[in-house]
């Protein structure tokens, strides 16, 4: 369509040639809809740059970015959440099958409406997200193809610039736009490179995300674990994380509230899921955050100190990295770290298929895992066996590098709860 448009409007128009300023500011406009106002400032003062330069073949393209890279809602709840007028909301979707090549044409009265309105809608949240991403972290949708991106390089300028705004020539006016000074004595962030480290490192990462269908189970076995526990523990909370806290802090005996558990027959997912624990624990000043440029390998001579550290709980504030070999209890009910195993299974279709699974199970494990983890085995009631291979880090930063970009996302959270 777009190139229909300029063979009408420029007839004589070869692939070659730049493009004609008529057209450029009218496409600068559509543009604008969905980029925002910044992108098309940049590139208007790359043009006048060129031109300064003598050189008439700047480059002329556009990006396209998937906004679902960002947010993964459909279009209809992104627009709701986003409280746009009902005239730029997304309507009732439409049977799009029904549309061919033969037909689209003088059914254009049905389908065009949804058309626009998928457009004007996903354009205004993109306003909106753009707006809202460049207040908080100074970014916007053209130059970060993910929404992970975006925060990386929005705690990147946060951490290491302080934002102010002055005043510059703009066209024949002036206008307000922020300006970055680096900020002096900040702990700089590395990163590994050595791809056997990371390759290393990415071993010792479990779970991810998880997803379960409350509609295709209903049970209530959790009340009758939640009073098991609450007798055991003497707490008159129902709160489950409450109560699990007590259990695992606990001295007293578990053998009889490990056989009450197990004596309730309960094969149905249970569906949990915790909010807000990554904000909290990358803004915890009582966390550790290992300097990487401090790393260095595991040293066999360490494994005995080590293994007592760790079954002792006096580990920290050290900071590891380690393929470990140890032991749960048996008669363990709730177990805080899986293993990856990697095992042959038999697949939707019918198929062997061999390849790692994340399982629960009790007795030797041996897994990498990093040193906040392998303390949890023990607080578990776990022991440490034998330390095999691994990184340690010889410093940790001052203040999680990641505080105060946290603490601004947390409170505007709680502003607009």
């Amino acid at each position: 369509m777009l190139d229909d448009d300029v063979n009408h409007l420029f007839p004589d128009l070869k692939p070659t040639d730049p493009i004609p300023e008529e057209f450029y500011n009218k496409l600068m406009k559509i543009v604008e809809i969905f980029v925002g106002k910044d992108c098309i400032d940049q590139i208007k003062k790359w043009k006048r740059q060129k031109k300064i330069m003598g050189n008439s073949n700047y480059l002329q393209n556009i990006n396209f970015i998937c906004s679902y890279q960002h947010e993964k809602s459909s279009l209809a709840a992104w627009g709701n959440s986003n409280n746009l007028p009902m005239n730029l909301r997304k309507i009732t979707d439409i049977n799009i099958a029904k549309y061919t090549e033969d037909n689209w044409e003088s059914l254009r009265l049905e389908w065009e409406p949804y058309a626009k309105r998928d457009t004007l809608c996903l354009g205004a949240c993109l306003i909106k997200y753009n707006k809202v991403m460049k207040e908080v972290v100074f970014q916007n949708v053209s130059n970060n193809l993910t929404a992970p991106s975006l925060s990386l390089k929005g705690w990147y300028y946060l951490y290491h610039y302080r934002k102010e705004m002055v005043e510059e020539e703009w066209y024949e006016s002036t206008r307000m736009v922020p300006k970055h000074t680096e900020k002096e004595n900040v702990e700089k962030v590395y990163s590994h490179t050595h791809p056997f480290i990371r390759y290393f490192i990415r071993q010792s990462i479990k779970g991810g995300r998880v997803s379960a269908n409350r509609k295709s189970f209903e049970t209530n076995k959790m009340d009758e674990i939640c009073n098991i526990l609450k007798e055991y523990t003497e707490t008159p909370s129902d709160n489950i994380i409450d109560l699990f806290k007590e259990y695992s802090t606990s001295t007293k005996d578990k053998m009889e509230v490990h056989s009450r558990l197990k004596k309730i027959k309960c094969t149905k997912l249970i569906a949990f899921d915790a909010n807000g624990l990554y904000a909290s624990a990358m803004s915890d000043l009582d966390s550790e955050y290992p300097k990487a440029e401090s790393g260095r390998p595991f040293l066999k001579e360490e494994e005995k100190e080590f293994v007592k550290l760790f079954n002792e709980q006096k580990f920290r504030p050290r900071t590891a990295i380690l393929k470990v070999w140890f032991k749960y209890p048996t008669n363990m009910f709730f177990q805080p770290i899986p293993a990856k195993d990697k095992i042959t299974f038999t697949n939707k279709e019918g198929n062997k298929e061999t390849g790692t699974k994340i399982r629960f199970r009790n007795g030797f494990c041996s897994e990498v895992l990093t040193s906040v983890d392998i303390q949890e085995i023990v607080k578990a009631g776990g022991r440490i066996v034998k330390i095999k291979d691994g990184i340690v880090y010889e410093e940790n930063f001052k203040t999680p590098p990641y505080r105060d970009y946290i603490l601004i996302l947390r409170d505007l959270r709680n502003k607009y709860k």
